[in-house]
């Protein structure tokens, strides 16, 4: 099979929806998202890269690159805020495509530094990180102000 990461289209978005609703669902959330909410998420508004991974039978994956502005140095730095797998993929080295690629669009934007999180109790992803040499920082608590 041939893998082809690259930048999502607007055609994507019903594939990416689906995965969005299975990662959801793996962390115990319900998926409340909707197709055109995603799509001026991503396309209007344009404030991310969101990049997919492709085969022949279709999106075997996606991650989402976010900016982070650093106002002491100036400078940017990029976040996987998300990347998913399906699950009959895992351990083919997709996901460890698509933080290439993505490794790639944050130099070519002049980035300092690419992060990436996953679940505390998701202990598959971190030794996968692990294995490819991404340093582990340490734990900082954080905090969230409901809106509504």
């Amino acid at each position: 099979m041939t893998l082809i990461i690259r930048q999502a289209t607007i055609g994507d978005l019903p594939q990416v929806h689906a995965m969005i609703g299975l990662l959801a669902r793996h962390h115990g959330d319900v998926p409340t998202i909707s197709l055109e909410t995603l799509r001026r998420q991503i396309f209007d508004d344009a404030v991310g890269h969101l990049a997919v991974a492709g085969e022949e039978e279709g999106l075997v994956g996606y991650a989402l690159l976010l900016p982070r502005p650093n106002l002491v140095t100036g400078g940017m730095r990029h976040d996987i805020n998300h990347l998913f797998v399906v699950e009959w993929r895992r351990k083919a080295g997709i996901g460890r495509a698509l933080i290439a690629a993505l490794r790639q669009v944050s130099l070519a934007a002049g980035a300092e530094y690419l992060t990436i999180s996953t679940h505390p109790a998701n202990v598959a992803a971190q030794n996968a990180y692990a294995r490819m040499g991404l340093r582990e920082l340490p734990a900082a608590p954080r905090f969230k102000i409901e809106l509504v």
